[in-house]
């Protein structure tokens, strides 16, 4: 998703007459949005922009280890925001939290601006580093232009019945164990409610796979982002899970699914659900975090209800990714050219 967003914020920056160079995590060089090379030099010359924009905490890691982090504007994006201890909402724990943290303060002392994805998510960085009016709430974006459906992914793969589909990183055990057995045992009592319901669950995203039951969930790991649109076409219900009772993170996915028409079955904590209620394209479900029997049976209502068409004009109406451009429209335009 991460990439999802740096592709696509860096072409709308681009649309709106910014001259964008995209420097890549692992590499020197750079692209330009329309995909061409750019040459930048065997080392970039961060001062030679007015604006450096990071992309999540491993932009700004990046950032710092190439020696721009001192670069007199930079714009910050988190998709995530963490406090110094544990936070309710927050599900990053222990080294992962406190290597996030410790980021999170430099990119504090160091931006300019910092864009943030949900309210409770900045609520969170001002308890932690104070109230300014250097940060801007930027949720994720939509394609204006998608794909047509073009061939069954599921067809290909032997399944024929109806397919709920949850998009989405289940995390590694090296790096969020914690996290990623949570999810592993909460979609295998998922997939199994649904195949008793005669629908199939279908998990795409990268992220340790060894206790998920193959009997109840087909994983088909990581889906080249061109392609993520086949997969949403052809199913009959998005998945969104909570990450607990309380949750700041947005999920991305609910604005995907929407845009390619997906109905969105999705537990009330997260803070985007609001999405779902507003379009009427899917259904909120309370959480709990052993049973998944409402999750299941929306879902199955979900698969055989006929919703309106409209909710993908809607969310390119009002959360494309040329809207979210616009949000930085006035901290660029406050920088100089030198």
């Amino acid at each position: 998703m991460n990439l999802i967003r740096f592709l696509r914020m860096s072409e709308a920056l681009a649309r709106r007459g910014h001259r964008v160079h995209m420097v890549m995590n692992g590499s020197m060089g750079a692209l330009s949005p329309s995909g061409g090379p750019v040459e930048v030099s065997r080392h970039v010359r961060w001062h030679d922009y007015d604006v450096v924009k990071t992309c999540c905490h491993s932009g700004f890691d990046a950032l710092a280890l190439w020696g721009g982090a001192d670069h007199p504007c930079i714009v910050s994006n988190l998709g995530s925001v963490v406090g110094s201890g544990d936070e309710e909402g927050v599900y990053f724990y222990n080294d992962v939290r406190e290597q996030l943290w410790a980021t999170q303060q430099q990119v504090a002392a160091r931006s300019r601006v910092v864009s943030i994805l949900t309210d409770r998510s900045i609520a969170l960085w001002h308890r932690m580093h104070g109230h300014d009016d250097r940060v801007l709430f930027v949720p994720t974006g939509v394609d204006a232009e998608i794909p047509p459906a073009q061939a069954n992914p599921y067809a290909a793969l032997g399944i024929h019945e109806p397919v709920a589909l949850y998009a989405g990183n289940i995390y590694s055990r090296h790096k969020q164990p914690e996290v990623n057995l949570f999810w592993q045992a909460r979609l295998n009592r998922l997939g199994r409610a649904l195949m008793r319901r005669g629908i199939r669950l279908v998990v795409m995203g990268p992220g340790a796979t060894d206790h998920l039951d193959p009997a109840a969930v087909t994983h088909v790991g990581t889906v080249d982002f061109r392609d993520v649109w086949q997969w949403q076409w052809f199913a009959r219900v998005g998945l969104v899970l909570a990450q607990g009772p309380v949750q700041d993170n947005e999920s991305s996915k609910i604005y995907y699914y929407l845009r390619s028409g997906l109905p969105v079955a999705c537990e009330a904590p997260v803070p985007n659900a609001w999405l779902v209620s507003h379009t009427g394209h899917g259904a909120v479900v309370d959480y709990d975090g052993d049973d998944l029997t409402p999750m299941a049976d929306a879902v199955a209502s979900l698969a055989t209800t006929r919703l309106s068409p409209d909710v993908a004009t809607y969310m390119v109406r009002h959360h494309s990714w040329d809207l979210r451009a616009a949000a930085y429209a006035t901290a660029l335009a406050s920088v100089a050219r030198r």
